[in-house]
């Protein structure tokens, strides 16, 4: 990547380890990460993990910013088949909140979740929870979670150092009519 803004390996590294002992269920391992890791880490995981919902969430309605009523579905579908996540804050409510207030919404975490968890740790955990369960519910067919996170994380990078004028344009090309072979293969058109 050629921008001049990049996600620093002090965030990234961790925020990358967080998510794969989530998706693998390693709860100790989980958490245990903030012993090891500054506050600003801490606060930068969870930061990226609000975006990598907020990317999934608006790429699976198509590019378009999700309605209460799409963001309510999500949650749904997230929590389906998940019963075993539930000790970890993987509820409908819960995933519903992380999208609507916190990834969405533009609330902070502990704003949003703060009086939910007894303990620090389990705090620390469920944003990884939420996050990988939600992500592993809409990812794209055709990509693996390291692939759909290099993906995000690229468009997180260049989304930084964009012009912001560029978007009404950018939202033109979004929604004009694609050929068929320029298909992403996730329900939009790149």
């Amino acid at each position: 990547m050629t921008a001049g803004w990049q996600i620093s390996s002090e965030i990234e590294e961790p925020f990358r380890e967080a998510l794969d002992h989530a998706a693998k269920r390693r709860v100790d391992e989980l958490r245990a990460m903030p012993d090891r890791l500054s506050n600003e880490q801490i606060a930068s995981t969870v930061g990226l993990c609000a975006f990598v919902s907020a990317y999934t969430a608006i790429d699976v309605v198509e590019r378009r910013w999700p309605s209460d009523a799409g963001v309510r579905r999500m949650a749904e579908r997230t929590v389906e088949g998940v019963e075993e996540d539930r000790p970890y804050g993987v509820t409908e409510e819960n995933v519903y909140l992380w999208l609507s207030k916190v990834a969405l919404g533009f609330k902070t975490y502990a704003e949003v979740f703060g009086d939910r968890f007894d303990d620090p740790r389990d705090f620390y955990a469920a944003p990884f929870f939420l996050t990988i369960n939600f992500v592993a519910t809409f990812i794209p067919k055709d990509k693996s979670l390291g692939d759909f996170l290099d993906i995000i994380e690229d468009a997180y990078e260049r989304a930084w150092v964009t012009d912001l004028n560029l978007l009404p344009a950018l939202m033109v090309r979004a929604r004009m009519p694609q050929p068929e072979a320029a298909s992403d293969g996730s329900g939009g058109s790149r």
